[in-house]
């Protein structure tokens, strides 16, 4: 319409050809080339960085926010880092290392001479247990100046080892005694060793009371049933959480009922109402047949 009216000037009014600019000249301000729309665009942030860069480039006082902030690093005066220092970590890993590995070698000892005694003692060599178990302890008390200065050497190897040297020595304690030893007894045997200890006894004792069910020995039986009774009884009142000893616990409710069956099943024999035993007495609980190995 614009563009016919300048072709059409009004009478006594005004050139419109002089004010408005022609068709081409028209298009190009009102509407970029296709050219210009296909050309590709760089991301804002390189166009902010270039704009920054050229900035800085033109202003050299002018620096960024991070390197205000930052200030400028010094010029170090002598060695940047502290190589002695980095020497003597490594050399206390070196000897924290030795160490470790000498407490793995020197328990293995102990524990095979606990388990051994303990098997000893099942097959009424209290000698030879009583030697294995002296043995065992002259070898864990030599290692426990060391784990006493590392108390992170303690766990793993010489824990589980003083745990089967308690169990050991607290069964033989009960053949010889008839009642649980304390833990002040053990020496170098701490709480939670102890504590995993006397729960194992309790797979023990029912050992020894399937034993003593082939003797008809009714007051044998009892006696074991009522220490592991009593045992129970004490550690239910414990917290012990999802961990090793709280898995050791609940293998005394099948040790417990199992002497329960054996005291069941020889008060049936000696009425005269069965000739011997069940089968149900030599199958094995998951927990305890993984223990032994």
């Amino acid at each position: 319409a614009l563009a016919g009216a300048a072709r059409r000037p009004a009478a006594g009014g005004p050139d419109l050809a002089r004010l408005v600019p022609p068709r081409d000249d028209w298009l190009s301000l009102s509407s970029p080339s296709p050219l210009a729309a296909c050309a590709p665009r760089a991301p804002a942030r390189r166009r902010r960085g270039r704009a920054l860069s050229a900035a800085m480039a033109s202003n050299p006082n002018k620096r960024s926010r991070a390197a205000m902030a930052a200030g400028d690093a010094p010029v170090a005066a002598g060695p940047i880092l502290d190589e002695a220092e980095f020497t003597q970590m490594n050399e206390e890993m070196k000897a924290y290392d030795l160490k470790r590995e000498h407490i793995i070698k020197s328990t293995r000892d102990v524990l095979k001479n606990s388990k051994q005694a303990i098997f000893a003692l099942h097959r009424g060599d209290r000698t030879k247990a009583a030697t294995l178990l002296d043995d065992a302890k002259a070898k864990a008390l030599a290692l426990l100046p060391t784990v006493s200065e590392e108390r992170s050497l303690r766990h793993g190897s010489f824990a589980g080892a003083a745990e089967e040297y308690a169990e050991a020595r607290a069964y033989q304690y009960y053949l010889e005694h008839g009642k649980l030893i304390t833990m002040r007894e053990l020496e170098f045997v701490d709480r939670d060793e102890y504590l995993g200890g006397v729960i194992d006894l309790t797979g023990e004792l029912m050992r020894y009371a399937v034993s003593r069910a082939t003797e008809r020995d009714v007051e044998g039986v009892r006696r074991c049933a009522e220490l592991v009774d009593s045992l129970q009884g004490q550690l239910i009142q414990f917290e012990f959480r999802n961990g090793a000893l709280r898995k050791k616990y609940d293998s005394i409710k099948y040790n417990m009922k199992k002497l329960e069956t054996v005291l069941y099943e020889l008060s049936l024999v000696n009425a005269g109402k069965i000739t011997a035993p069940s089968g149900e007495l030599d199958k094995e609980p998951p927990a305890a047949a993984a223990d032994d190995q």
